[in-house]
């Protein structure tokens, strides 16, 4: 990586670095030599040092009655980013306190795509601090999307993370997979509707978050994160669990 490329990662912008390195260069340095040497005009170097003077970059000396501006030894940097570090530490809670503000705002993201609708049903099925997800969710909705043999594998990571499910599922004609009979070891409960209506998009309701997934011929899914829209569509589910047929 070039020294100037090095320098901006850590901080520094274009012209900062043109003048670090070029004062480097030529030791105690005035502005006529770093103007020179550098290319930028008086006026922006002026400015240029000012600011790297105020970071601790850039140091002044004097010879006779010039002033001379000297970079810091490359093996300084390392403090330098130090002090930026315990400055973003000490505004740190600032900072947060305005990320959980936003945080209370509903938040919506979109899946398309076999491959990102997978990574949905991970996120709603298992990545989750509760121990308990609900669903709405046929099972041929998961065959189409994961495969058979893909369904048992991402219900056994389900498993292996001790997450429990709830599961709604129509009254009759679901298709059946290796487990899919499995109730306690699953930690699965299962309830099948009261009407024959036929579930035409799959939900799970896991923390905050309602996710849906579209059938696979519309090909897409989206994840609600609301405190508010969770707690009505929690509501829904109860009511339809307790209207349900247990097994």
């Amino acid at each position: 990586m070039e020294p100037s490329q090095l320098l901006q990662k850590i901080g520094l912008d274009a012209n900062e670095s043109l003048v670090y390195l070029a004062s480097l260069r030529l030791g105690p340095a005035s502005v006529l030599a770093l103007s020179r040497a550098t290319h930028l005009n008086r006026p922006l170097l002026y400015k240029v040092l000012e600011k790297m003077g105020t970071d601790g970059l850039i140091t002044t000396t004097l010879s006779g009655k010039r002033k001379l501006y000297v970079a810091i030894e490359p093996s300084q940097l390392l403090h330098y980013l130090k002090e930026k570090e315990a400055t973003l530490k000490e505004g740190l809670p600032e900072i947060l306190a305005l990320s959980n503000l936003g945080s209370r705002r509903p938040k919506i993201k979109y899946y398309e795509g076999r491959e990102q609708l997978q990574e949905l049903y991970r996120e709603a099925g298992y990545r989750t601090r509760t121990k308990e997800i609900l669903c709405f969710f046929p099972t041929k909705h998961m065959i189409e999307v994961f495969g058979k043999a893909g369904t048992v594998e991402v219900i056994k990571e389900r498993i292996a993370h001790k997450i429990r499910t709830r599961t709604l599922r129509p009254p009759r004609g679901d298709e059946v997979f290796e487990g899919s009979e499995l109730r306690q070891e699953a930690l699965r409960e299962v309830r099948y509707l009261p009407t024959e209506e036929p579930f035409e998009m799959g939900i799970i309701i896991s923390d905050d978050k309602v996710n849906i997934f579209a059938p696979v011929e519309e090909n897409f899914g989206m994840q609600i994160e609301s405190a508010a829209f969770s707690k009505v569509m929690r509501y829904f589910f109860e009511t339809v669990w307790a209207e349900s047929k247990a097994e």
